[in-house]
């Protein structure tokens, strides 16, 4: 999809609320799903079907497949690792399968896809929750460093946008910024740019992302003097500064919620006296946060998991057309994000709604505040119960907009230190021509950005999306029907308290391999 397409894309949606280390092959892919037609107990895939296994060959079904609880049956041409020999194949069992995805395949070369050789060594024994997106590392010290997720919910090529993160990073001696970028969840990655922005600063000031403008400078932050939550908790010392203690919903209010017995909704409200402001009436607030993984579980269960194999098609489908999307990002809008507000007189006004967090990294962000009348500043964060956790919650009235220097990616080394140059420029522009990883893949990103004494912070943004694979255990459901948007906030708590703990436990334990 061109940037122009997706742009109009975006405004609609507003408007409704390669194989190897050193070898490569050059097609496209595209979402060119049919009807899905449904059996007692298996259903006809009637997209093209791509079976990832667990020994890492990959069967494709061209003409679609059926999925029954035990076996994936069409016709079908089974690739070995390398992708260089294929054979004829009729059925393969659903244990044997690491995911399952539906595409349509044309011959244009406008996606480059890498896939190394074993990534699936041990895949049959990995359950991957780690996240979703390309997850962004730096060096520190020898050790690599989560940085950023990119484009977390951005699931369909409809939903690509630009996403922007910032980094905690140097360049080297060199004057050279090097970013490792990894797929760690099964699901395929269509990259179509990463460029750095580049904001030249004084040194007593912080560069922060911020919601619905460009970034912002700060300086002479100042923690929230008071912060209760819709309990009465004071958490104000959870949120004062980025440490081990940030705030989460209170466990009892989430039963509640959960149980029906109370509305499915949390708040913080932060209370700053008018002297607090030092006689300014323009006031940043700085949020450092990240989702829990309820989006998690919306996503997988609600999503994927329950319609079972029908999925397939409500992912390649569904999410081509853009009403459909329209309808599904409304929805989500309207039940979850948290929500900027603002007290005037009796009325709380809302500033803005913040919506794209990942669950691993955490990430800061900044919403600037509209004059307000009164000798107290009430701000409230409005959000479903422990649909986040919020490390910090900081304020500056001294804050200034920054334009950045745009980098483009330099130079593209594969996991092993082979340059791509082909990679690189696939990564340049937001032309869509995209760059595919797989489970396992990474590589890295160098940007020149030369030489200062200048202080200078870096951020990452990227445009893409991802396709998520189903597990073997959602296509051995007997399947419902495809996701509703009836369906409510208090369906998703159920939900999430039932598996919040068993999740957590695992979640950055199971991680998919990184060759």
């Amino acid at each position: 999809m061109s940037r122009s397409s997706r742009t109009r894309t975006m405004l609609a949606l507003a408007a409704l609320s390669g194989v190897l280390a050193a070898c490569v092959f050059v097609v496209s892919t595209r979402n060119e799903p049919k009807p899905l037609a449904k059996r007692p107990t298996e259903y006809r895939v009637r997209s093209a079907v791509r079976a990832h296994m667990t020994n890492g060959d990959v069967v494709v079904f061209h003409g679609g497949a059926t999925v029954s609880p035990t076996t994936v049956t069409g016709i079908g041409q089974r690739f070995n690792v390398t992708r260089t020999l294929a054979r004829p194949v009729t059925t393969v069992p659903v244990d044997s399968i690491v995911g399952l995805e539906s595409f349509a395949r044309y011959v244009n070369p406008r996606t480059l896809i890498y896939t190394p050789l074993g990534m699936f060594a041990s895949a049959a024994a990995v359950i991957a929750i780690f996240g979703s997106c390309p997850t962004i590392y730096a060096d520190s010290a020898g050790t690599q460093v989560l940085q950023a997720e990119s484009f977390s919910y951005s699931i369909a090529a409809l939903m690509s946008r630009r996403d922007v993160d910032l980094l905690n990073v140097r360049p080297d001696g060199n004057g050279v910024v090097r970013l490792e970028v990894r797929n760690e969840a099964l699901e395929t990655h269509y990259v179509d740019q990463f460029e750095l922005l580049e904001v030249r600063h004084s040194a007593d000031e912080l560069v922060v992302p911020a919601a619905r403008t460009s970034p912002i400078a700060v300086r002479e932050l100042f923690s929230a003097p008071s912060v209760r939550d819709s309990r009465g908790r004071d958490v104000t010392r959870h949120v004062a500064r980025v440490d081990d203690a940030e705030f989460t919903s209170d466990p009892a209010l989430l039963d509640d919620a959960a149980a029906g017995v109370v509305p499915p909704t949390d708040h913080l409200d932060i209370a700053v006296p008018r002297s607090a402001l030092a006689g300014s009436d323009s006031l940043a607030l700085v949020l450092t946060m990240r989702s829990s993984l309820m989006s998690t579980v919306i996503f997988y269960e609600y999503m994927l998991a329950r319609p079972g194999a029908r999925s397939l098609d409500w992912l390649a489908e569904d999410l081509s057309r853009i009403t459909s999307v329209a309808q599904v990002a409304r929805w989500y809008t309207d039940n979850f994000g948290l929500r900027v507000q603002v007290r005037d007189g009796t009325e709380w006004k809302q500033v803005v709604r913040l919506m794209d967090f990942g669950p691993a990294a955490w990430r800061n962000v900044a919403a600037v505040i509209p004059p307000v009348r009164g000798d107290t500043v009430h701000l409230r964060l409005a959000f479903v119960p422990d649909e986040f956790q919020i490390d910090r919650i900081a304020l500056s009235t001294s804050f200034r907009s920054v334009q950045p220097r745009a980098v483009p990616v330099a130079r593209v080394l594969a996991s092993d230190g082979t340059r791509r140059d082909d990679a690189r420029e696939f990564l340049r522009a937001a032309d869509d021509r995209q760059l595919v990883t797989e489970p396992g893949n990474r590589y890295f990103a160098e940007f020149d950005v030369g030489r200062s004494a200048t202080p200078r912070t870096y951020l990452l943004a990227a445009d893409g999306y991802y396709v998520e694979w189903l597990r073997p255990s959602w296509m051995r459901e007997a399947g419902g029907p495809p996701f509703s948007t009836s369906t409510t906030k208090l369906d998703i708590l159920r939900s999430w308290r039932a598996s919040k703990d068993t999740l957590e436990a695992r979640f950055f334990r199971n991680r998919v391999p990184v060759l």
